[in-house]
Formats: structure tokens, C-alpha cells, sequence
């Protein structure tokens, strides 16, 4: 990629970063960059055009950075907490990148809405074959319902990933070890799904 271009992008990321997508100053992304904004516009033709271009620029690297090839985990709570983890060194690594793609996936202008569709589809498909890995290699029972199944475990996933969040923002050196008690609970909540909390009910023509 031409120099310039990158380093456009770079302190476009920046500054859509931290001041979102209209307070942000193509001005400031100038002096940043170090270009005049004939050049910008030259690149990019618009803000709305430089923003666009800025979060594919930023899901591409994401996705390069973070590899998935051959990662397998045994559990939803193994998984959970390795995300976490990776998310959260993601960011202290490289924070523009990391808050354009949360602000651009969870809060997008509303100038822009159904200019970032599909942008998230390759992101979105590997989180979905992460959870399918996992449930392929637990034993269903027969008469479970895959996607019924696939809901519920999205949603205790969340919760493993936001208690786990919240730890390592807590203990921001936090290694594996640390995890243990964490894990540990995660594990019993496993076991309450995976067997359930009430006693089979018995026929009552018996």
C-alpha cells in the first residue's frame, strides 16, 4: 500500500476513534498524516468515503493479526477466556484499530447505515465456526435441537466473556493461572447445562 495512503488511514482511525465519525476533522487527520487535503480527498474523494475505507482497512488487519488456524479449545470456557484475552491485548496493541471496528460494528454513524453491511460477515462466520467446533465436540443428546442449543450457548459465552472483561481490566497482567477460579465457575455453570438442573420427571401412568 502507498505510504501515504496508510498513514491517511492510520490517523483517520485515530481520530474517527476518538472522536466518532461527525465530530471528527478531516483537518486534524491532515495534520496527523502529515498531507495536505487535496491529497485526502484525492485518495479517499469524501469523509464518508475515508471512514469507509478506514474500518475495511481496519477488519482486514484485525482478521491478519489474529489467526485462528489450528486453534481448538475443549470447552466454551476455554475459548471464552482466550477471546477475551486476545480481544484485550488486541487493544492495548493497537486501540484505533480496535475502537473504529467496536464503534463502526456496534454504534455506525447513522449517515452511513447500510454502507458497512458485510463488512463483519468473515468476522461474524469464523465466531460461528469457534462455537460450532466446540459444540461438535460435546456429546448432544439425541433430541436437542442444534440451534436451540447453539442460543444458549452463545448467551452463557457472553456472560463468560464479560465477567472475564472485567477481571482483566482489573488485573491487566493476568496470566492463564489466574483464570482458575473464574474458570472454575464457568465450568460448574457447564455442568448445569450440559446435565441440566432438574430431576427427570417420571411417567405418572407408572
Amino acid at each position: 500500500m502507498d505510504e501515504k495512503r496508510l498513514k491517511i488511514l492510520e490517523a483517520a482511525m485515530e481520530e474517527f476513534t476518538e472522536k466518532g465519525y461527525q465530530a471528527a476533522s478531516t483537518n486534524k487527520i491532515c495534520a496527523k498524516a502529515g498531507v495536505s487535503k487535496g491529497l485526502i480527498f484525492h485518495y479517499f474523494g469524501s469523509k464518508e468515503k475515508l471512514y469507509i475505507a478506514a474500518v475495511s482497512y481496519a477488519v482486514d488487519f484485525a482478521t491478519n493479526e489474529v489467526s485462528l488456524e489450528e486453534k481448538r479449545w475443549s470447552d466454551f470456557v476455554e475459548m471464552a477466556i482466550w477471546s477475551t484475552k486476545m480481544k484485550l491485548d488486541f487493544n492495548r496493541k493497537y486501540p484505533a484499530v480496535f475502537g473504529l471496528i467496536m464503534q463502526a460494528y456496534g454504534n455506525p454513524p447513522s449517515e452511513l447505515k447500510g454502507k458497512l453491511d458485510g463488512f463483519f460477515d468473515k468476522a461474524i462466520k469464523r465466531s460461528e465456526a469457534q462455537m460450532n467446533q466446540v459444540l461438535n465436540e460435546m456429546q448432544l443428546k439425541k433430541d436437542v435441537n442444534m440451534d436451540a442449543a447453539r442460543k444458549v450457548m452463545e448467551a452463557l459465552f457472553q456472560h463468560i466473556t464479560e465477567k472475564s472483561t472485567v477481571f482483566l481490566q482489573r488485573h491487566p497482567n493476568a496470566t492463564m493461572e489466574d483464570f482458575i477460579p473464574l474458570a472454575n465457575d464457568f465450568t460448574e455453570m457447564m455442568r448445569i447445562v450440559e446435565f441440566g438442573i432438574c430431576e427427570e420427571k417420571k411417567d405418572s401412568g407408572e
